[in-house]
């Protein structure tokens, strides 16, 4: 994610500025834990991540309903 995805991220930004701090290798590592720990809160309680900080609401509402509408014709 550090590396290969070009677009813009929260968990991304947040990693670079680890890696300028600290070493690539421990940002690696840190953004990994970060994204594990957000995948798994995701799939616990239903949710997903909009990483992109200029997503606009409009965007976020659609894609919330999108999902529960795929979540629930899965469910039966």
């Amino acid at each position: 994610m550090l590396t290969r995805f070009k677009g813009r991220d929260t968990i991304k930004s947040w990693g670079l500025h680890l890696a300028k701090t600290k070493c690539h290798a421990k940002a690696r590592v840190a953004v990994a834990r970060k994204l594990a720990v957000t995948m798994h809160a995701m799939w616990r309680d239903g949710t997903f991540y909009v990483g992109d900080p200029d997503t606009a609401e409009q965007d976020i509402i659609i894609r919330n309903a999108a999902k529960v509408q795929r979540l629930a014709a899965a469910r039966s």
